[in-house]
């Protein structure tokens, strides 16, 4: 049987390339630096010290380290010695991380220095028998022996896997609502790495700085394994201060980045900030340049924004987004200056690219086509859910027997929750998430995505939410209405400050005029101000049944 272990994409690259960078660091740690020969021989290392520790076929490895060239280390170590990754989010608390160790049970537990404290806070709040390695050569704690401690001659042979064996056990709220294991496989990962590096193109060219949590498929199969099959280098920044994530781009040249919308909002913010305290002549040319260049051809957009691509590294093509959908004003900016953001779809159950925007075939506002070897259908049947089905879609999750059921049908079609359409030239459009449906007390139901995308278009609004909340009128006690969470941008904090106006009130008129272009019916009732950012997952998912319940200790009475 052919042996279908992720872990030879480790020693793939070290026979393809060598001695080019594979993995590095930017700032503190820079000398962590991993040609792919090194990647691979690291690996071989590493996983001969996890089967001495006890490592067996399908036994768990936990990973609670920031992203880093030694993470890498360990993913592959892991698979070659036949375990399965279970990466773990350190901006968790230790609670919230105890509970996920207390699913999964992992053999080992590997732990980055800055993460000690926090390792030991989780196992303090477990009872599971886990035995912890540290990821540091230098461990000052005798009780974590390091995983460096092995022979530099000891070696472990990669232990044969199929394609329907488990490599990656990640946790997500899940189609389903509750947080639950998702299991993807070998197949899913090998998968998912080929169809995106056909798609985007990656090769040995590709540089690309990393900004986001490897315990998230996204960035594990976009940002690192199909940046590595193409031959490409990955750097980690840990930061997401715009300064310090344009220097690594920077420093390192960039050819293209995954990343979130929070994050290309944060770089555009930074952007007009500073274009804001130039002359106004030049303030007023940036603005004709920025309204005018969607009509030019890309190349002649770089050339106009010349020195703000300077700014990124000179040679930065694309930005791929996801986790969250991408304002369309974010997007519009961004082609204007040269840089094209492609947004694609996918949820952790789907391994979990399922469709995207690509340099061949990109629309705004949509999520892009599907990748090859994928079907996706839109079920009139289910209320417009999008339904896919394909080599992509996971094997299940962990304890499927687990109050809730799968959302894989017998067919094998993986119902998402989100709902859609493709145009007439096969791109697919996300409306909505199914469960998010505001019914109203005449019966028509109101997706909250849709609204939002027309009510928060202004400046003076820094992000919101529609969510449906119990009318409190009479006869519709038992309906819903369209509430509108809304938080103001510090320009118009500012502002109101300066003039004396009252925020809420002025916060208030621009939802209110916004609301003048959805019919009547789907215009918000209640609109509150909110003086703290929205909750959001580690993806920049808002999420609703925590405002759900902020308005019900007492934000609807204010």
């Amino acid at each position: 049987m052919k042996n279908g272990n992720i872990a030879l994409l480790a020693e793939d690259g070290a026979a393809r390339f060598g001695r080019r960078p594979a993995l590095g660091m930017h700032g503190a740690g820079a000398a962590e630096e991993l040609s792919y020969a090194s990647l691979a021989a690291r690996a071989r290392q590493v996983a001969a010290t996890l089967v001495a520790a006890g490592l067996g076929p399908d036994d768990r490895v936990a990973l609670l380290c920031e992203p880093r060239p030694r993470w890498g280390v360990a993913f592959f170590a892991t698979l070659r010695a036949g375990g399965v990754v279970l990466p773990l989010d350190q901006r968790l608390d230790a609670a919230e991380l105890a509970r996920i160790v207390a699913d999964a049970r992992p053999r080992l537990l590997l732990v980055g220095r800055e993460q000690e404290t926090l390792a030991r806070q989780v196992l303090a709040a477990g009872d599971a028998a886990i035995t912890v390695l540290s990821l540091e050569a230098d461990s000052g704690d005798p009780s974590w022996p390091s995983m460096d401690g092995s022979p530099s001659t000891a070696a472990c042979p990669c232990v044969p896997r199929s394609a329907d064996a488990p490599a990656v056990l990640t946790y997500t709220s899940g189609t389903m609502g509750s947080a639950r294991g998702v299991v993807t496989s070998h197949g899913n990962l090998r998968f998912q790495m080929q169809a995106i590096q056909s798609v985007m193109q990656n090769d040995e060219r590709c540089t690309s700085v990393s900004i986001l949590p490897l315990s998230h498929l996204f960035e594990l199969t976009a940002g690192f394994l199909g940046v590595l099959y193409g031959g490409g280098c990955v750097c980690y920044c840990n930061s997401l201060m715009p300064t310090d994530v344009l220097s690594a781009m920077r420093d390192r040249r960039v050819t293209c980045m995954v990343v979130v919308p929070l994050f290309l909002e944060l770089i555009r913010s930074a952007i007009l900030h500073e274009v804001a305290r130039r002359s106004r002549f030049r303030r007023r040319m940036f603005s004709v340049l920025a309204a005018t260049a969607a009509a030019l051809p890309l190349a002649f957009r770089r050339r106009l924004f010349a020195p703000l691509h300077r700014r990124f590294g000179g040679r930065l093509e694309y930005f791929v987004s996801g986790g969250a959908p991408l304002p369309r004003a974010t997007q519009r900016f961004f082609a204007s200056i040269g840089l094209p953001v492609y947004q694609g779809y996918g949820l952790a159950e789907a391994s979990p690219v399922i469709t995207t925007n690509s340099p061949a075939a990109h629309r705004g506002g949509s999520v892009g086509r599907p990748l090859p070897g994928i079907e996706v259908i839109v079920s009139a049947r289910d209320g417009g859910e999008i339904l896919t089905r394909g080599p992509h879609v996971m094997l299940g999750y962990l304890g499927e027997e687990a109050p809730g059921g799968s959302p894989v049908d017998a067919a094998g079609w993986l119902h998402t929750g989100d709902l859609g359409y493709f145009d007439r030239d096969g791109f697919l459009f996300v409306t909505g998430r199914k469960k998010n449906v505001i019914v109203l007390g005449s019966g028509k139901k109101v997706q909250p995505e849709e609204l939002e995308a027309v009510l928060f278009d202004h400046p003076d609004v820094a992000e919101g939410c529609v969510i449906g909340v119990a009318t409190r009128r009479g006869r519709l006690a038992e309906a819903e209405e369209v509430c509108a969470i809304v938080v103001a941008s510090d320009a118009a904090v500012r502002r109101c400050r300066e003039q004396g106006e009252d925020l809420e009130l002025a916060l208030r008129r621009v939802v209110e005029e916004r609301a003048l272009l959805l019919s009547p019916c789907k215009r918000p009732s209640l609109i509150i101000l909110r003086n703290e950012p929205l909750p959001r997952t580690a993806t920049r998912k808002v999420r609703r049944p925590t405002l759900m319940s902020w308005l019900a200790r007492g934000a609807l009475q204010s």
